[in-house]
């Protein structure tokens, strides 16, 4: 299963605001520690990992209280494989602001890739539990991949649809419960998802090869052969185009 885990960048917009009132010197170092913040998340996301963990760092020095550099330096430390740190600087952030549901979701997905599942799904539901949240969805597609670590199928479903309750156009929880239905053989279902995943948008090879198998078992004969067109196609060098040829 390939990891679709979420790591969402919005550190720097969830618990952004301090709480109560800051004045003087305090207020200048936190805007100073923000501004730092927000450089890291972008050197982050662009993979500059020595010069996030410096920008983070020094959020850290301007602000000993700044809940979503903490935050930051634990993707930072959790992408180099120092786990340690990682773990220590995503509980910090959780001693400074026990609702921020993005720490929780961050922190979550980080036990979830080291294989800690429950305590992973633990962080998941305290997440969503937050009325305040703005993206449970989030969280819960990443209860339902950390729930199929353990091949707990029934929960994980209900995760996934948790998910698009939540947010109707997940493409990523219609392609996980397309996944889900297609291993229990509920054909149409699963149709019906990779169908939603799939919508306005430049298919996978993950999405058409199972589509390619999906119809297959159903008899949809021209939508099989469409599926193996643009896999062919598209991607005529993906590991899916040689399973399929190699049939």
């Amino acid at each position: 299963m390939k990891k679709l885990l979420v790591i969402l960048m919005a550190l720097v917009l969830a618990a952004c605001a301090a709480k109560g009132v800051r004045t003087g010197e305090d207020s200048h170092s936190r805007n100073r520690a923000k501004l730092h913040t927000e450089l890291a998340a972008a050197y982050y996301s662009q993979g500059q990992m020595a010069i996030a963990l410096d920008e983070f760092t020094k959020a850290t020095e301007l602000d000993s209280s700044y809940a979503p550099a903490y935050t930051g330096l634990g993707l930072v430390h959790a992408a180099l494989k120092q786990d340690a740190k990682a773990e220590s600087n995503f509980k910090r952030a959780l001693q400074l602001e026990p609702e921020n549901s993005e720490a929780h979701n961050n922190y979550g997905t980080f036990l979830c890739v080291r294989n800690r599942v429950d305590e992973a799904i633990s962080e998941f539901m305290t997440a969503v539990k937050n009325p305040l949240y703005a993206t449970p969805e989030s969280a819960y597609l990443n209860a339902g991949i950390c729930a199929l670590k353990k091949k707990d199928i029934r929960n994980a479903e209900t995760y996934f649809q948790n998910a698009l309750r939540v947010e109707p156009n997940m493409r990523a929880a219609s392609y996980q419960l397309a996944q889900l239905y297609f291993g229990k053989g509920e054909h149409l279902q699963a149709r019906a998802h990779l169908e939603q995943a799939m919508k306005n948008i430049d298919p996978t090879p993950e999405m058409l090869w199972l589509g390619v198998r999906n119809e297959r078992i159903l008899g949809g004969k021209d939508a099989e052969a469409s599926y193996r067109l643009l896999l062919r196609r598209k991607y005529p060098n993906s590991d899916e185009t040689k399973a399929m040829l190699a049939e």
